[in-house]
């Protein structure tokens, strides 16, 4: 049975093979100042031993992707869905013949783990041969093949990325799912790409959307969202009974005897005793009492669970 709730009971060590995952690879002397231009997060403000969450949207200011981005030896990575690769890859590609940067599908050089649980960072800096940062929020470990993201603790998370294929896995990957579900850190894939402007996944509660950096791709309508209180939808966890459900289904509220389109599933993981674990984008003032379900799926009733994070500060 999958566990959802990693706060109330965490695991002692879980790893996954993050094979749903890639890697979009920048080299160059411009690549900072190319990216800069393109994601919503601000590249000024990457140290070599952080990495940023953010957004890669389209001139729309639709988001294409959501990824985290890091610095690996001379290069900068970005790690996303592999849903999510071909569109951000091209529009890279599309501008990048401008600048001096060097853009690459990295999928097939890199390979991705997700290590979690009390024991996960004594175990991963064995497997590593050297100590873990735990200095810094958000912190980047470089190894000799790559890097380690710290992505939370309470449960301890990281995600490895290496040029070795050999570390032992023990889960898959809804195990990994639903702890990203519970953070309420939101992944594109396909049936949710180019729909959502990065707000309505709530992508600013991890600081990765600047207002200040200038001009981006997209950000003339992020920054109407954000100047002229534009955002009617935001991202929500949802949890409660239902059947197994793929991003891009249909969440519908009750209005008195009736059902009515809410918004659309992000992300979700299930549970064998018909349990539902879910990210959706709803309308942002929704009371947190509304009567929720998977349209076609009438026995579904999930109802609005707390995030780990207050949008009204963010």
């Amino acid at each position: 049975m999958l566990d959802t709730e990693f706060t109330k009971a965490p695991p002692e060590y879980v790893t996954v093979s993050l094979k749903d995952y890639g890697v979009i690879s920048l080299t160059g002397p411009q690549t900072d100042d190319f990216l800069q231009g393109q994601l919503t997060c601000d590249l000024k403000q990457l140290a070599d031993n952080q990495w940023q969450y953010g957004a890669h949207c389209d001139n729309k200011g639709k988001a294409m992707s959501t990824l985290f981005v890091t610095r690996c030896a001379d290069s900068v990575l970005l790690i996303t869905h592999k849903d999510a690769i071909a569109a951000s890859l091209a529009q890279l590609q599309k501008y990048g013949v401008f600048s001096q940067t060097e853009i690459i599908d990295a999928t097939n050089i890199y390979s991705l783990f997700g290590i979690f649980g009390t024991a996960a960072p004594a175990r991963l800096a064995e497997w590593i041969d050297q100590p873990l940062d735990v200095e810094h929020q958000q912190a980047v470990t470089s190894i000799s093949d790559g890097v380690v993201l710290t992505l939370g603790n309470h449960p301890d998370q990281y995600i490895l990325v290496t040029k070795r294929d050999n570390f032992p896995t023990n889960s898959d990957m809804d195990y990994w799912n639903a702890l990203e579900i519970e953070r309420g850190r939101p992944t594109l894939v396909s049936g949710t790409l180019l729909e959502y402007v990065p707000q309505m996944l709530n992508v600013q509660a991890f600081h990765g959307i600047s207002f200040t950096k200038g001009c981006y791709i997209g950000q003339e309508t992020i920054a109407r969202m954000k100047y002229l209180g534009k955002q009617k939808r935001a991202m929500f966890r949802l949890v409660g009974q239902g059947k197994a459900v793929d991003a891009g289904a249909t969440v519908e509220q009750q209005l008195g005897e009736n059902w009515r389109r809410a918004g659309t599933v992000i992300n979700a993981v299930s549970r064998t005793d018909n349990q539902l674990d879910l990210l959706a984008v709803l309308p942002s003032d929704i009371e947190a009492d509304t009567k929720l379900r998977i349209k076609n799926d009438d026995a579904s009733l999930l109802e609005i669970y707390p995030l780990p994070y207050n949008l009204d500060e963010s």
